[in-house]
Order: C-alpha cells, then structure tokens, then sequence
C-alpha cells in the first residue's frame, strides 16, 4: 500500500516538474496569454508556484528574455522531492 502510494506521488511531482517547465518555457517565448492552453498551464501552475513567490526578485532579464527565477525555484524543490520519493519507492521495492 505504501508503495501504491509513493507511486501516485511520483507520477504527481512528475506531472508538476512537466507543467512547471512548460510554464518556463511559454513564458521565455512570451506566449499569447489569451490561448486556451497557455492560459490553462499558467493557471494551474501557479498554483505549485505560488509558495515561492517573493523568495527572490522574479524574473531576470538576459538577452531580451525574461526567465522566471520563481519557476525555477519551485521546479529545484520538486526535482528534489521527486528524487527522495523515487529513493524511497526504491528502498520499499528491495523489500
């Protein structure tokens, strides 16, 4: 059951990692905010990002392209959670 459980909450932090890096990604070629997918990435994502709003300055510009240092944040902290979970799920598979 444990395992079960670890399993879902690594294809979550995997769906999460994905969105967060497709959020980077439309907001580095400025995606048109008003289109249906761009619009619904950004919604739902924000909300995985909202805890690390303010922890830095919010976008650093480089080459005329803003990168969104918040995004980025919170995608470390998911790799991060993604790699104990996989670590765990690998300790509980040995057993």
């Amino acid at each position: 059951m444990i395992k079960f459980i670890l399993r879902l909450l690594y294809i979550l932090i995997l769906f999460i990692e994905g969105l967060i890096i497709t959020r980077v990604i439309l907001l580095l070629i400025n995606a048109n905010t008003e289109n249906a997918f761009v619009s619904w990435v950004l919604n739902v994502s924000s909300f995985f990002i909202a805890p690390f709003q303010g922890v830095v300055s919010s976008q650093v510009l480089i080459n005329k392209f803003e990168l969104p240092v918040n995004s980025l944040i919170a995608l470390f902290f998911y790799i991060i959670a993604g790699f104990i979970v996989s670590e765990l799920l690998s300790s509980f598979s040995k057993n």
